[in-house]
């Protein structure tokens, strides 16, 4: 797995994972998001490079939803593939996953009202 990420000034961590998300990799993943995105607030995870999604990468996405109602974690998942919406669909974290086709339209949900 491989975790591409950008600051951008609107204070949204864009993060393009690509590669496999599964049981080695998930805590990799999981760590990274406690450490440079948590403290900030906005996080848009583009999934579309993910070849596999895995029980252990659907839990971090649980886990995000449950930073989102806590703790007002801003978020959203990029996911166009059926590698990775399959999954999402097939446990029901579809309907929890704030999930969208587009990078753009992403971050335009997860910036912070002005």
């Amino acid at each position: 797995m491989r975790i591409e990420a950008s600051h951008r000034e609107d204070g949204v961590v864009l993060a393009r994972v690509s590669g496999e998300v599964d049981l080695l990799s998930a805590p990799e993943l999981r760590k990274w998001i406690q450490e440079e995105v948590l403290p900030l607030g906005g996080l848009v995870l583009d999934l579309d490079g993910v070849g596999f999604l895995g029980s252990a990468g659907l839990s971090v996405l649980a886990e995000l939803t449950e930073h989102s109602i806590g703790e007002g974690l801003r978020w959203a998942v990029v996911a166009t593939s059926r590698v990775v919406l399959r999954p999402l669909e097939a446990t029901g974290l579809a309907a929890q996953t704030p999930m969208y086709a587009g990078i753009e339209e992403a971050l335009d949900a997860v910036r912070a009202p002005e």
